[in-house]
C-alpha cells in the first residue's frame, strides 16, 4: 500500500503521523516526542524522534503491541551479558594467574631432570607434553580472561548509554521497541498512546 500525504522539502517524517498513514489508515492519537512525534493509528503505533540515538523511526503493527510506557532502566540484556562476561573473565584471569603462580611447568621440568638415572623416553615425553599443555592453558586463560573483561567494560558502556528516558513499545512475542526521548514528552506520549490503545 502507498502512504498518503504530501512530501515537502526536508525530512518527510517531520510532517507528522497523518502524512505517513497507509490508504484507509487514520490517526487515533498523536503526541509530541522530543523533536518528533508518536501516534496510534487504526493499524499501527508510530514513533519518530530525529534526535534519538540509534533508530529514529519505529512502526509496530497495532495487534502486536501489548503496552506503551516510559523507561530509563536501560537494556537489561546488556547488563546481564556484561556481568557474565566480567565473571567469566575474572575466573579466567584468576585461573591463569594461579597456574602461573604455582609454576607447575617448572616443577614438572625439574622432576624430569632431577632423577639420578636418565628418565625413560616415554615418561619424559609425557612430562614435556603435560608441561607444554599447562603453559598453553595458563596463557589462554589469561588472554581470554582479559578479553572478556574488556568486552564486559564495552557492554557496561553500551548499557549506560541506554539508561536514558525512552518510549518503550512492548510487543507480544518479540523484544520491546525503545526510542529515546525526553522524559516529560515520553510520559505524555505514553499516556496518550496507552489511552488510544485501550479504546481498541
Amino acid at each position: 500500500m502507498n502512504e498518503v500525504g504530501g512530501r515537502g522539502d526536508g525530512d518527510p517524517l517531520d510532517a507528522g503521523a497523518t502524512h505517513h498513514c497507509y490508504a484507509g489508515e487514520d490517526v487515533v492519537a498523536e503526541a509530541p516526542l522530543g523533536a518528533g512525534w508518536a501516534a496510534v493509528t487504526t493499524h499501527r503505533v508510530l514513533a519518530y524522534n530525529p534526535a534519538a540515538d540509534g533508530r529514529r523511526f519505529e512502526a509496530v503493527d497495532r495487534p502486536n503491541v501489548s503496552s506503551v510506557s516510559v523507561d530509563a532502566a536501560g537494556d537489561r540484556r546488556l547488563l546481564g551479558w556484561g556481568l557474565r562476561a566480567l565473571l567469566y573473565g575474572l575466573a579466567g584471569v584468576g585461573g591463569g594467574g594461579v597456574l602461573r603462580a604455582t609454576n607447575l611447568v617448572g616443577t614438572l621440568s625439574m622432576e624430569a631432570g632431577a632423577t639420578g638415572a636418565a628418565p625413560v623416553g616415554s615418561v619424559l615425553a609425557v612430562t614435556d607434553a603435560l608441561a607444554a599443555a599447562l603453559a598453553t592453558l595458563a596463557t589462554l586463560l589469561l588472554v581470554g580472561g582479559l578479553a572478556l573483561v574488556a568486552a564486559s567494560l564495552g557492554l557496561f558502556g553500551q548499557y549506560l548509554r541506554t539508561r536514558q528516558p525512552a518510549l518503550v513499545v512492548e510487543r507480544f512475542g518479540d523484544d520491546p521497541v525503545r526510542l529515546s526521548a525526553p522524559r516529560a514528552d515520553g510520559e505524555r506520549a505514553a499516556r496518550s498512546l496507552s489511552g488510544a490503545l485501550e479504546e481498541r
